[in-house]
């Protein structure tokens, strides 16, 4: 049980306001992506709540669509891609790829991808540009590697979550909870346009009968019963013109 709630507190934590600031800072450590990552890559299981969203929203957005070249730009370990043929992850941690063990993967910064221009016909990144100060870059090379009249499906810690106080967090296995720096991104839309991308959709993933089961097994259902509407995850789908 405990190693299923600290894979649910990676992303859905809230901080206490009822503690000190001497006391939150006992208890957080903040770190930056590559080194959460490189400490969390030993004991990473998939599924935690937002990924189980992210999931549920992808299901819904990308029915029918391309993937016959399909690049995961932040895939982890891989496991999203690990039953399509010919798709290809990215990510920026080594030892995150590493612990997948999935073929076709390569480690690399969505900032600056080592992909030939117009090779993928879908490109994700899926739960990763809250981690960048400016999203602006990512975007622009999720373009680049789209071949034109392919599609981009993005997904994003709702900026609804960080005001109502969820942060992104894990526990390592000393009890030391780390916060993980985050970045709120409210204008996928404007960004994905700057990069020539056309908007198709976007929905929001949210607090919901689908994860009530988390609460049940976590922090319980009167955690449930406040944040349930809450959105916890933006998915945005674009397209990119011929």
């Amino acid at each position: 049980m405990k190693s299923f709630w600290n894979l649910m507190k990676f992303y859905f934590a809230r901080h206490n306001p009822g503690a000190s600031a001497n006391e939150k800072r006992a208890a957080t450590r903040e770190l930056g992506v590559r080194e959460a990552y490189r400490l969390w890559a030993p004991d990473y299981a998939a599924e935690n709540v937002t990924c189980f969203l992210d999931e549920e929203l992808a299901r819904g957005m990308l029915i029918g669509l391309p993937r016959a070249q399909l690049l995961d730009a932040g895939c982890g370990i891989g496991h999203r891609i690990k039953n399509i043929p010919g798709a290809v992850g990215m990510d920026l941690s080594p030892e995150m790829l590493a612990a997948g063990g999935a073929p076709n993967v390569i480690a690399g910064d969505v900032r600056s991808m080592p992909f030939v221009s117009e090779r993928f016909d879908m490109v994700w990144c899926r739960l990763v540009l809250g981690y960048l100060p400016d999203a602006l870059p990512a975007y622009l090379e999720f373009a680049r590697v789209c071949k034109p009249g392919g599609y981009v499906f993005v997904t994003d810690f709702h900026p609804d979550a960080v005001a109502a106080g969820h942060r992104r967090t894990f526990t390592a296995p000393d009890g030391t909870v780390h916060d993980i720096e985050h970045y709120v991104h409210n204008n996928h839309l404007k960004l994905a346009r700057e990069a020539g991308l056309s908007a198709v959709s976007s929905w929001d993933g949210v607090v919901g009968p689908s994860i009530r089961h988390f609460y049940a097994n976590g922090v319980g259902l009167k955690a449930y019963r406040r944040d349930k509407g809450l959105k916890l995850v933006a998915a945005h789908l674009f397209h990119k013109p011929d």
